[in-house]
């Protein structure tokens, strides 16, 4: 569910020191009201969850910086309608929900210097076990591929508004698949980050999906499935359009 006055990426931009575009000039006098109690609770969400990440570093590892996703902003695939519901666990995930509207649409990813952490954030408040680690040294290539997309303009229908997201996809070498739409602005921090840490040096970015086999390209292929179907489902509906009236004609 899409939440107008999602406070999340702004609090999260504001703990990696950027600062935040003003958004608030749509809102209603009492959204903005609502956005702003969001925002505090929603800051001291964010001071336990990188209090309890903290305790996941290794004595050597410290952390970069952190990228948001959201369901406004980002693919909705596995956190938006029956894939979003979550039963809160915890007391604190309760006050989490009615705090924010929000089930398991704000998404984290914690860049180290030695690994990528990420959570969904709900789930990580019930059980800071739950999330995913990837290792850089686990990590070969990354497709992280510029996409535009164009939507009617404002003021005149025939012009265009072209907004830039990010298709990303990378699977380590112990099989771990991720998939995502990356807004620009997360794009150009994934890719910041692939170019200036470190360890994560040797990683190649692609414009397309990498895989090791061609089993994994085959059945962890997000964007390949996309196509498929894209192509296979309208050619089945003619076929068996063709098919019916074949029948029909010899009835």
């Amino acid at each position: 569910m899409a939440i107008f006055t999602n406070p999340f990426i702004e609090v999260v931009n504001s703990f990696n020191g950027l600062p935040n575009k003003p958004t608030n000039s749509h809102l209603s006098t009492e959204m903005q009201k609502r956005k702003q109690q969001r925002t505090v609770a929603m800051y001291l969400t964010m001071r336990h969850i990188l209090d309890e990440v903290q305790k996941l570093l290794q004595p050597d590892e410290k952390i970069i910086n952190l990228l948001p996703m959201t369901n406004e902003e980002n693919s909705q695939m596995a956190t938006g309608g029956i894939m979003g519901m979550y039963a809160p666990q915890s007391e604190e995930t309760k006050q989490y929900i009615h705090d924010q509207t929000s089930l398991r649409g704000n998404r984290l990813m914690v860049f180290t210097n030695q690994r990528i952490i990420f959570f969904i954030v709900i789930e990580f408040l019930d059980n800071p076990k739950q999330f995913f680690s990837y290792n850089y040294d686990q990590l070969q290539a990354v497709k992280l591929a510029e996409r535009k997309i164009s939507v009617p303009g404002n003021e005149h229908f025939w012009q265009r508004d072209y907004f830039t997201y990010y298709s990303l996809d990378f699977e380590t070498d112990d099989k771990h698949v991720f998939t995502e739409f990356l807004t620009n602005e997360n794009g150009q921090l994934f890719k910041r980050n692939l170019l200036t840490i470190p360890a994560m040096a040797h990683v190649q970015i692609s414009d397309h999906v990498v895989r090791p086999n061609k089993f994994d390209y085959v059945f962890s292929n997000v964007s390949l499935q996309s196509k498929i179907l894209y192509v296979g489902l309208p050619l089945l509906l003619a076929i068996t359009l063709i098919l019916t009236l074949i029948s029909a004609l010899f009835e």
